[in-house]
């Protein structure tokens, strides 16, 4: 990101992650969606769906004994605290967030995992030099607040072993048409301006770019269909952000859910799609 992007989102979620942990369906510190895929039957589960994808790609890999993970865009660290107390690996969680960083700190203690998880501040666009290698690296819902995709790629590239893995899950726009018509480009400049979105790719997009660094796709996983959209809270947003409209922009908890309503719509509408992709890298 931009020194002034970077800011941007450094203040949004200074301001708002206790407000994501206190009033969002969060589970153990997570931040991110509930996923109600197929044999899912609670909230603990689909709360952690992503997560056990992870662990899912470090078996298969047979990384599960002492892997290396990286998160790009941690949070507060639930999805790493997560994954090392489900296998025994070492990971690091970096965060443009300051605040984010001591509320992960402080799971990762609580959680006694010190000794092999750790959070930082920092960018993942700009990273720095001596960050170990890792085996598989992912960006949960983190990748779309970046401005520059191209330079992501670049950066995770450098820091994936041979046969690593990379995973993003996030939202992605369904054609590049839809911000050009009246009704949808409406609502997805909404959902970037409420949620700070640095830039929103097709899959196809994404994929051009991993290509780049010769990173192969091997999985892309649709999870739109098992979100939870139009739940009486979601309504009931819906109605506040009619009433306010642009001026709940003017306040960082309106704003999230100002962009957080705008994404409801458009993911109802089939104009973006939550997906999960990921990429292998060649062995040398």
């Amino acid at each position: 990101m931009s020194a002034p992007e970077s800011e941007k989102a450094r203040r949004f979620y200074n301001s708002n992650t206790s407000l994501f942990l206190n009033f969002g369906h969060s589970s153990g510190g997570s931040i991110h969606r509930a996923v109600w895929a197929e044999n899912i039957n609670n909230r603990e589960a689909a709360l952690h769906y992503v997560d056990e994808q992870l662990c899912r790609h470090l078996r298969t890999m047979g990384k599960e004994q002492n892997g290396q993970i990286i998160d790009l865009g941690c949070g507060v660290g639930a999805s790493l605290c997560y994954i090392a107390n489900n296998l025994p690996v070492t990971g690091l969680g970096i965060t443009i967030s300051d605040k984010q960083v001591q509320l992960a700190t402080s799971l990762i203690n609580q959680h006694n995992l010190q000794k092999r998880i750790a959070c930082i501040q920092g960018d993942y666009c700009d990273l720095p030099e001596d960050l170990p290698r890792a085996d598989l690296i992912f960006a949960i819902e983190s990748f779309v607040h970046g401005e520059n995709p191209a330079r992501f790629f670049e950066q995770a590239a450098k820091l994936m072993k041979p046969g690593a893995r990379l995973l993003i899950c996030d939202d992605f726009i369904n054609d590049t048409g839809l911000v050009n018509q009246a009704q949808s480009g409406s609502w997805i400049e909404r959902f970037k301006q409420g949620w700070l979105i640095g830039s929103l790719l097709t899959a196809d997009e994404t994929d051009e770019l991993a290509t780049q660094h010769e990173l192969r796709l091997i999985e892309d996983l649709d999870l739109s269909p098992w979100l939870e959209l139009g739940r009486p809270r979601d309504k009931l947003i819906a109605l506040l952000m009619k009433l306010l409209g642009k001026s709940a922009l003017n306040f960082q908890y309106l704003r999230m859910l100002y962009g957080g309503n705008a994404l409801q719509y458009c993911l109802q509408e089939g104009w973006l799609a939550y997906r999960l992709l990921v990429w292998e890298k060649p062995y040398e």
